[in-house]
């Protein structure tokens, strides 16, 4: 049975939503690419870009960390144990 929602959802085709602003400000970096998508603009920053062999060691472990556990959590509760 169905569940009635309390508003419809409502799509507005060829129409982007637009979003709230931001309360906090961004840091500055350098924007090394940007990207345009209907009315959003999108800024690619290097700040946050591991620079130092062990800063870039811990992306990839965290990296690795993140995709065993999507793969964990997608086999049949049978194959886990």
């Amino acid at each position: 049975m169905a569940v009635p929602l309390i508003e419809p959802h409502k799509h507005i085709s060829g129409r982007d939503v637009r979003m709230p602003n931001q309360k906090k400000p961004l840091p500055e970096g350098n924007v090394i690419e940007t990207y345009q998508f209907g009315e959003t603009t999108v800024q690619i920053c290097d700040d946050f870009v591991a620079k130092t062999p062990e800063q870039i060691r811990k992306v990839i472990f965290e990296m690795h960390a993140k995709g065993w556990a999507i793969i964990n959590d997608m086999k049949p509760k049978s194959e886990a144990d």
